[in-house]
């Protein structure tokens, strides 16, 4: 591994500003998403602690994932990134990751609809592994490598003002991650486009 100065200022745009969900723009990311019976119980979930809590936000089930590292945010999408991001997951090298979230609780943010989250330790430390081989894989390419000290492997459902205290899952949400997936969101429009893909094979 290279040596390199870690900067650990991951969530900060290029201008060290602290990014926002806002609308307009794009955002580049690495991550991982769940098959097709993981979203179902995922709406299941979202749907029973909606009611129990009484939240008025409606789950974002088309893009689901589990994000492993952000690149950045820009007003229109560099396909000067765009490359330099496809050679920092083409060094990647892992084995499938067996994932399960136990958890449910809502993620603190001031004075903003706060995000509903699935999480867990299964797998932790194999994502922790992953997000620190892409960060340093995107220094190498050119890109901010956003390493994060307190990087925490979860699945958002839907954001909400109201809380939700962390809970045991009756049933855990579980699957084993066979690729990651370079991500293109169109903020604001709740869209995903998947890039480019590379398969864990061990």
């Amino acid at each position: 591994m290279n040596q390199i100065s870690f900067d650990f200022e991951g969530g900060r745009s290029r201008s060290g500003r602290p990014r926002e969900h806002h609308s307009g723009g794009h955002r580049l990311f690495f991550a991982l998403c769940p098959p097709g019976a993981v979203e179902r119980q995922a709406a299941s979930i979202s749907c029973d602690y909606g009611k129990a809590f009484s939240l008025s936000a409606k789950p974002r089930l088309t893009t689901l994932h589990v994000m492993i590292i952000g690149i950045d945010d820009y007003q229109e999408l560099p396909e000067d990134a765009v490359f330099a991001a496809r050679q920092a997951g083409a060094t990647v090298e892992g084995a499938p990751i067996a994932i399960t979230f136990d958890r449910i609780m809502s993620f603190r943010r001031e004075g903003k609809a706060r995000p509903l989250v699935l999480c867990g330790e299964g797998g932790r430390k194999a994502l922790t592994r992953l997000h620190v081989q892409l960060g340093v894989g995107m220094h190498n390419a050119g890109l901010r490598h956003n390493i994060r000290r307190d990087f925490t492997p979860h699945m958002t459902l839907l954001y909400d003002r109201k809380t939700v205290p962390p809970t045991s899952l009756d049933t855990p949400v579980s699957w084993t991650a066979s690729e990651f997936l370079l991500v293109h969101s169109l903020l604001g429009k709740t869209e995903h486009r998947i890039i480019d893909r590379w398969p864990l094979l061990g």
